[in-house]
């Protein structure tokens, strides 16, 4: 849930809804709330399209992900 929860407390963060975000980085909004719900991670590809929109460096998020990666694993 680590991504999960960074991802919707930086987008709150920011004033934007899961349906902005989604239109920032060309995905559903459903897809942002199986994202922020810790029901899917998103591609890899997507990791930088996601730090932009958030005004976050690249490496914060791909933190977040690997943070993820590593609680499954446990």
């Amino acid at each position: 849930m680590i991504f999960a929860e960074n991802l919707r407390a930086k987008r709150e963060s920011l004033g934007l809804s899961a349906e902005e975000l989604a239109n920032r980085i060309h995905v559903s909004r459903s897809y942002i709330t199986l994202i922020e719900t810790s029901k899917r991670l998103p591609g890899k590809t997507l990791l930088p399209k996601i730090a932009r929109a958030l005004k976050l460096e690249k490496n914060v998020i791909v933190e977040w992900y690997l943070a993820e990666q590593k609680e499954k694993l446990s």
